[in-house]
């Protein structure tokens, strides 16, 4: 559906005001659609996030600010988000031994379990997006790179 159809908007003054209620509007969407999907698996998004993060680094620990680095939403606590995901099994969190002023943090087998459960339903959750061809993601993809410049 059209950007000014789903804001009742019969027109924009250009097409980059377009462009930036559209994207706007689409993360929300996406947002609704991501929020469910992660709260049923007993994960938010951002937890799920830093999860992935320290996937790509097993068995090797991450450090605090490699995380906060990688995020998506690099304005999440990270703090926060370990100690939760602490709470729940998935992480532990030492402190480094060559470098004593160093958080580590690893996934544990849990941790693992879990994400293993996740990359099981994105399938589903993917469903959602397939009114775009594999060609035309891509090119969404590679104009979103494009504008961040």
């Amino acid at each position: 559906m059209r950007i000014e159809d789903e804001i009742h908007q019969s027109e924009f003054k250009d097409d980059y005001r377009r462009l930036m209620a559209n994207l706007l509007f689409t993360n929300n969407w996406m947002n609704q659609q991501l929020m469910p999907f992660f709260k049923d698996l007993g994960l938010t998004l951002q937890q799920h996030n830093v999860l992935a993060i320290v996937r790509g680094q097993h068995p090797e620990p991450v450090c605090f600010g490699d995380i906060q680095n990688r995020m998506v939403d690099r304005n999440s606590n990270v703090t926060r988000l370990i100690d939760k995901l602490i709470e729940k099994g998935y992480v532990t969190r030492d402190i480094c031994q060559s470098n004593r002023r160093m958080i580590e943090v690893r996934i544990t087998d849990k941790g693992l379990q879990k994400l293993q459960e996740v990359d099981a339903k994105f399938p589903s959750l993917f469903e959602r997006f397939h009114n775009l061809s594999q060609e035309e993601a891509v090119l969404v993809s590679n104009l979103l790179d494009k504008l961040r410049g």
